[in-house]
């Protein structure tokens, strides 16, 4: 398992298909700011649109683009009128068996074909937190083009709806943020935080350590062991990725794998801390609390399999 695979995991990522848009503008859709675990995408299928951000230049989008936004902030999407003097029409909800279909199309082409969606992820995930407010990819770029069957798929089952495609649609819906990301990855001549390390060779290999093994008593030294470095050398290219320290990394990964613990298991707190490094359920909680802003029983009766 290579250390972006278990980002994802941690994370407890898992995908829905919410809606088929087929839209005419004139129009603007308000999209309020998503609930707190929730990141929203939008596929482009045929036509195009734009995305206002309070605070930023529109975005526009056409076929073959996917935008994500992974802490689901506000947005509108506009559509222009294909042509001058368009009646609006009024919009029509229904669902087909597999997505809910929204159109206020009449019978028109539609300026727009999306489909719409959220990934849901645990609190504080750590690969969320590293990752920019936008997330903007086109499978139409000749490095993305494995994206496009997975779309094709998805778009087939949300029109035929046949037996099983709501369970269908949802794991390719869930199986797409990975690919979004490793398209967006390939695209980034440099990276900085979490994923410069993890593109790193070497660096990487001291972050799956951490992953892999988070109850050993880091040092500087160990992690430098294992990216291969002397320690002196491991803190400069940690440095040049990172803003962060290894340490304080190393203290987000076992605060993240402890709060995956809580929620999928029935092992003690005093159990969960001692399996990511810490000898003191005292000093455990008080860390825990510092990043999640409650201690870890009340986290786990909130969020915990109860």
């Amino acid at each position: 398992m290579d250390a972006l695979d278990k980002l994802i995991q941690l994370a407890s990522l898992s995908g829905t298909l919410d809606l088929r848009c087929l839209l005419s503008g004139p129009l603007e859709l308000d999209h309020a700011p998503a609930p707190a675990g929730e990141a929203v995408y939008h596929v482009v299928l045929d036509g195009a649109c734009m995305v206002l951000r309070k605070g930023h230049a529109p975005l526009e989008l056409r076929a073959g683009d996917i935008f994500l936004l992974p802490r689901g902030d506000a947005h509108v999407l506009s559509i222009q009128a294909r042509e001058k003097g368009a009646a609006k029409t009024e919009m029509e909800v229904r669902h087909n068996g597999a997505v809910t279909v929204e159109s206020n199309c009449g019978g028109r082409q539609p300026g727009v074909d999306l489909l719409c969606g959220r990934f849901l992820y645990a609190p504080r995930a750590l690969l969320i937190d590293v990752l920019p407010n936008v997330v903007h990819v086109s499978f139409a770029d000749a490095s993305a083009t494995y994206l496009a069957p997975l779309v094709q798929t998805m778009r087939r089952e949300a029109e035929e709806a046949q037996l099983g495609a709501p369970s269908i649609v949802t794991a390719l819906s869930t199986a797409l943020f990975t690919m979004v990301l490793r398209a967006w990855l390939d695209g980034q001549p440099s990276l900085a935080g979490v994923l410069g390390l993890l593109a790193n060779r070497r660096l990487g290999a001291s972050i799956i350590a951490m992953l892999e093994r988070p109850a050993e008593p880091w040092t500087l030294e160990m992690l430098a062991k294992e990216a291969a470095m002397s320690r002196a050398t491991f803190m400069r290219a940690f440095s040049a990725h990172s803003d962060s320290s290894p340490l304080a990394l190393l203290s987000h990964v076992r605060m993240q794998l402890a709060s995956t613990m809580l929620t999928h298991t029935k092992k003690s707190i005093a159990d969960v801390a001692a399996d990511v490094g810490y000898q003191s359920e005292a000093a455990f909680s008080k860390r825990f609390k510092e990043l999640y802003g409650v201690a870890p029983g009340r986290f786990r009766a909130v969020n915990g399999l109860g």
